[in-house]
């Protein structure tokens, strides 16, 4: 029986978020979907374009799936204007190879009209317009454990580029957090982000940032996160670390541990018994602080770019 490649239509959400929630029920940080958590969480952001989404069908039903789109980069850094062709999604039976490159080819036709330049591939490169707080905490990229997503993008000239560490950790009791060598003073809000795009990429969740001060100088951050919707396959929410940052001069004094150690004890008092955090693979400085709390290395993330030609 051969497959079609459709756009994005309502009424193939049913089978998209069956093939969604089969190809990923063994992954307890990633949280199931229903189509009307799609609906909110995903099509409903302000970057959505149905003309980007691309569903394999087979006999009627969903085979596989592909999310691309143009949006500009979502971290405070990047342009706010310029839009970025990327695939922030794609999913398909380890057994249909065939599908997942059909897609991974379709997705990449629609982005080649827009102009020659870089496409990425479920990277971090300009951080992440959609899946936030569903896939993986907040660094929605490629896992590892998922070869034949790798595969279909490695065959169709998408080439590793980045790599991130996952780490989690339990809360089974009320977390310590570690004392910092000098005395500081914490300031918690609701995460106020001027970037419209890393604010859009957060709709529908709540992320807080707490700031510390060092004898009234600003000497670091931590943005935090709690996931609801994981719970469902994790047994309880999960807190996700989704910034950290300490000053040069204000550093290897335990502030950031002791940020860490704050975004946990938030995190379990709303709730949360997980915790989970990306980092660059190479990262050996922020992993130790992030294992001095418990966590531990858990998934390798790969984020892939492929250079546009005429």
């Amino acid at each position: 029986m051969t497959f079609s490649i459709e756009t994005y239509r309502q009424d193939y959400l049913e089978g998209m978020v069956a093939l969604y929630n089969a190809e990923t029920v063994d992954e307890p940080h990633i949280a199931p979907l229903d189509p009307q958590r799609f609906i909110e969480l995903v099509e409903h952001k302000p970057a959505f374009d149905s003309g980007g989404l691309f569903v394999a069908v087979e006999g009627g039903r969903v085979v596989g799936w592909v999310h691309a789109c143009l949006t500009p980069g979502t971290e405070p850094w990047s342009d706010a204007v310029k839009p970025v062709p990327r695939i922030v999604m794609l999913l398909y039976s380890n057994d249909q190879l065939k599908i997942g490159h059909a897609l991974v080819a379709q997705a990449t036709a629609w982005l080649r009209e827009q102009g020659p330049g870089l496409c990425l591939a479920m990277s971090p490169l300009m951080g992440y317009p959609f899946y936030r707080g569903l896939w993986l905490g907040g660094e929605p990229m490629g896992v590892a454990t998922m070869p034949h997503i790798q595969l279909a993008f490695a065959t169709s000239g998408y080439r590793s580029t980045c790599e991130s560490l996952l780490m989690v950790a339990e809360m089974p009791e009320p977390v310590m957090a570690p004392r910092a060598e000098v005395p500081l003073e914490l300031d918690e809000s609701p995460a106020n982000m001027a970037h419209v795009q890393m604010r859009d990429s957060w709709i529908g969740f709540e992320p807080f940032t707490a700031r510390v001060y060092v004898g009234g100088e600003e000497a670091g951050y931590v943005g935090w996160v709690l996931l609801p919707h994981v719970a469902e396959r994790l047994g309880a929410p999960c807190v996700s670390i989704w910034g950290l940052s300490v000053q040069e001069k204000h550093r290897r004094q335990g502030i950031g541990a002791a940020l860490v150690g704050h975004a946990l004890q938030r995190g379990y008092a709303l709730g949360a018994r997980f915790a989970s955090v990306s980092t660059q693979l190479w990262n050996a400085p922020a992993q130790a602080t992030y294992a001095r709390l418990g966590y531990r290395p858990y998934r390798v993330l790969i984020g892939r770019t492929l250079q546009r030609n005429r």
